[in-house]
């Protein structure tokens, strides 16, 4: 049977998906809360703008100076003709947000709304604006950014470009991804160097890494941390709003879905073995992880990241190798990102913030909505992961925190990534040949209600990992489930 003994992160996901999600155009939406930033100087300006900023609460709170906030301050002291004012539901799943959700929702429906929206990558519940933002934006709710793109010299000498082009059905740019991570597998130099792990075998395809796993695994029994969803390493997306069809029934797919049940409910799976693995502890990572408990941590680099400056700090040399795709590529998983509204009064206006967070400056500096993400631009991954530790450690924020505060954070949080964890990981994002947004498909989606008033499709999940039923019946119950919703 499927064991609840899961990964922190994990069990945060499985709770996840048992939320219902009402999943509209726009989702469901809210009232705003204002935060005015500073005053412009009028004498600088003959045109004064004021732009609605639509970001989560708890970064766009003034006592806490995210990097996104600080840079949005920077940008308002430089354009002087601007002031910025934050659109900020309250945080947390209550009654209170969902009703500021809805209304928002009610005034973008209505040709209203916030100017612009810098959103969070993960849409995980009912009470979040946009949380299918694919639907959202093959709908037409977000202004044409095209211009801004061919403006800007957004090509693929900057940037990633497959992120871009998820934000680009159609030929038309709507959504400027700002962050990304990446599936990745990080294990100890000398425990993957002893197993006889054949990297070159593993880097064909998503099964060939899997494979491999499994063959070392028969050889010298290890045990893996798996926790990432695989379905979101294919290439070809589970719904896939571009061509109009799910891709469920599909031979990837299909091979993928008893992957991903192998390695999260088998004997292989160290959290069904042992629980938790605690990758901010320096002693865990120190006895443990260097010694080959577990053998890999299979993540999302946002995750990784931890862990790695763990190693860093304790002088443990590591191997991070791409989980690749079916085809051999790395599909990215966007992050944060940023559109305009298409009911804006400003377009000029939303058009130059947005490339702006897309600047050397912005994206060195991690100003976006999300941790320990990467940079879309390319060039700016170390500065922005050093910029992250020294918000994370000493604290760019303006806190009041004392040296005891400082300490702490750098047991937890480890040191700067070395550089030659730096070049494994521009080495991955290198390999980028596809890019998903945050997948909702088993996570979140309401498709229906079980016999007993659950998620139909996340207890249809729980039921194949359980061996309640077979793969075949999972794709059967499905498949049609989700062509009614893309139908919509």
């Amino acid at each position: 049977m499927y064991n609840n003994r899961r990964n922190n992160r994990f069990s945060i996901f499985i709770a996840a998906i048992i939320v219902s999600l009402l999943v509209l155009l726009t989702g469901c939406a809210s009232t705003k809360k204002e935060t005015d930033l500073a005053k412009p100087v009028a004498e600088d300006s003959s045109n004064p703008v004021t732009l609605t900023v639509y970001l989560t609460a708890h970064y766009a709170n003034p006592d806490t100076h995210c990097p996104i906030y600080e840079k949005l301050l920077d940008y308002q002291k430089e354009n002087p003709n601007i002031t910025i004012q934050f659109v900020s539901p309250k945080e947390g799943d209550t009654a209170e947000r969902e009703a500021e959700i809805h209304q928002l929702n009610t005034e973008i429906l209505s040709g209203k709304g916030p100017d612009l929206f810098i959103m969070e990558g993960n849409r995980l519940t009912n009470v979040n604006l946009f949380p299918d933002i694919e639907k959202s934006m093959m709908n037409g709710a977000f202004l044409d950014l095209t211009d801004v793109m061919d403006s800007n010299e957004f090509t693929a000498e900057n940037f990633y470009m497959p992120l871009l082009d998820a934000g680009k059905p159609k030929g038309k740019q709507y959504i400027l991804p700002l962050c990304f991570s990446v599936p990745a597998l990080t294990s100890a130099e000398s425990v993957l160097k002893d197993s006889g792990f054949d990297m070159q075998a593993a880097s064909k395809s998503l099964a060939a890494t899997m494979d491999e796993l499994l063959r070392v695994y028969k050889e010298k029994p290890m045990l893996v941390v798996m926790d990432f969803s695989m379905t979101s390493a294919l290439s070809q997306p589970i719904i896939d709003y571009k061509n109009h069809t799910i891709n469920l029934d599909t031979v990837s797919c299909r091979q993928t879905l008893a992957y991903e049940k192998e390695f999260r409910t088998g004997e292989i799976s160290y959290e069904m073995q042992n629980g938790l693995f605690d990758s901010f502890n320096p002693e865990v990572v120190q006895d443990y992880f260097a010694n080959g408990e577990p053998f890999a941590s299979l993540d999302p680099s946002y995750m990784t990241v931890g862990l790695l400056r763990q190693c860093a700090a304790l002088g443990i040399k590591t191997v991070t190798l791409p989980i690749p795709n079916e085809l051999g590529g790395v599909t990215a998983e966007i992050g944060s990102y940023a559109m305009g509204n298409r009911n804006t009064k400003h377009p000029t206006e939303v058009k130059a913030l947005l490339a702006y967070l897309l600047s050397e400056e912005c994206q060195s500096s991690s100003a976006f909505a999300d941790k320990d993400m990467f940079p879309v631009r390319r060039g700016c991954l170390k500065k922005c992961m050093e910029a992250q530790y020294q918000f994370s450690v000493y604290d760019a924020s303006h806190e009041k925190i004392g040296q005891e505060d400082i300490e702490n954070r750098k047991e937890m949080y480890g040191d700067n990534l070395t550089d030659a964890q730096l070049d494994q990981l521009e080495t991955i994002c290198d390999k980028i040949n596809a890019a998903q947004y945050h997948t909702i498909w088993y996570r979140a989606l309401q498709l229906d209600q079980s016999e007993d008033g659950g998620n139909l499709l996340s207890e249809t999940m729980v039921q194949y990992w359980n061996d309640e039923i077979t793969l075949d019946e999972l794709v059967d119950r499905l498949t049609p489930r989700l062509k009614l919703y893309l139908d919509e």
